[in-house]
């Protein structure tokens, strides 16, 4: 039986927010029937070279004027010798954008979406006593909580998403992979949606994405669509410090190595739009704080909404 993901959240965890509550519903079973596109999809992923520039991939074409749109949100985000690396693909026509998408980025907390996801993929009954920490890894991106599950239950189920998705297991391994790519997120992105929309109930859990904290896709898009996201960010400062622009970031954070490169401010996710689902990563080394709330403005609004203008004008 398909999971109702257009009402209440059915998972036992208590005070889900009026965000999820009020998330605009889906067409589930359009969603699933997209299911076995996913590894076309993934081949089409793999065929870009690492270091391309702004390309559009697949069979179908996307309008100049998008395209033109986006290159110019990726060169405001690339001003400053800034890193940005991502790839967006539209299932229902299977085709999509990238720029340089095998470039080592640091990957920082969109990890935990594909890693609460391979959990409870790989066992049900995980939700029982720890679908808590699940929620505050997802919707607050929690460190502890999220500890706590890599501790209790270690890589195993996301090592299975692996290589179910095709990407190197020793993703799994470290809890923050960092130097992996967008093309390996979005790879496993791609297990994860297979997941959320399986029919299975724990799949329902999907629901708490939909509130991720930081997530510019979440901002700028939310409200008018349903959204399933993880931001990632790290501001590169000490522990405690805000964003401030004028800051003078240490060597270290900012040295190219995806290692110690812990400048980021990221999104992951998949937007579902009445022309049908499209599966987005996007990475930067921009340095980002978010509390206490989005001061200056949220870096990566611009690019989302010129990810949606690229999908909606393919045909």
């Amino acid at each position: 039986m398909m999971a109702d993901l257009s009402g209440p959240v059915r998972v036992p965890i208590n005070e889900e927010s009026a965000a999820i509550q009020a998330a605009p519903a889906y067409d589930t079973a359009a969603a699933r029937a997209l299911i076995p596109v996913l590894p076309e999809i993934r081949a089409l992923a793999d065929s870009i070279p690492d270091q391309a520039e702004l390309t559009a991939f697949g069979a179908a074409q996307s309008s100049r004027e998008a395209l033109t749109r986006l290159d110019r949100e990726i060169r405001k985000l690339c001003a400053g010798n800034h890193k940005v690396s991502l790839i967006m693909a539209d299932l229902k026509t299977r085709s999509g954008v990238a720029f340089r998408p095998g470039v080592s980025m640091c990957s920082q907390s969109t990890v935990k979406a594909v890693y609460v996801g391979s959990l409870l993929d790989f066992n049900p009954e995980i939700l029982q006593s720890g679908g808590a920490d699940m929620r505050e890894s997802v919707v607050y991106s929690n460190n502890s909580t999220y500890a706590i599950l890599r501790e209790v239950y270690g890589p195993a189920p996301l090592r299975k998403w692996c290589a179910e998705a095709g990407v190197d297991p020793g993703f799994a391994e470290p809890d923050y992979p960092r130097a992996y790519t967008a093309r390996d997120m979005f790879k496993m992105w791609t297990r994860l949606y297979q997941f959320l929309n399986s029919g299975a109930d724990q799949a329902n859990f999907g629901r708490y994405y939909a509130d991720s904290l930081a997530s510019a896709a979440r901002v700028q898009l939310g409200s008018r669509y349903p959204i399933q996201t993880k931001a990632g960010w790290e501001c590169g400062l000490d522990e405690g410090r805000y964003y401030e622009p004028d800051a003078v970031i240490p060597p270290e954070y900012t040295d190219g190595d995806p290692m110690n490169d812990e400048c980021a401010i990221n999104d992951t996710g998949v937007i579902y739009t009445e022309k049908g689902p499209y599966i987005f990563v996007i990475y930067t080394d921009h340095p980002y704080g978010i509390y206490p709330d989005y001061t200056p403005p949220h870096p990566l609004l611009g690019i989302t909404e010129a990810l949606l203008v690229v999908q909606q004008s393919i045909k």
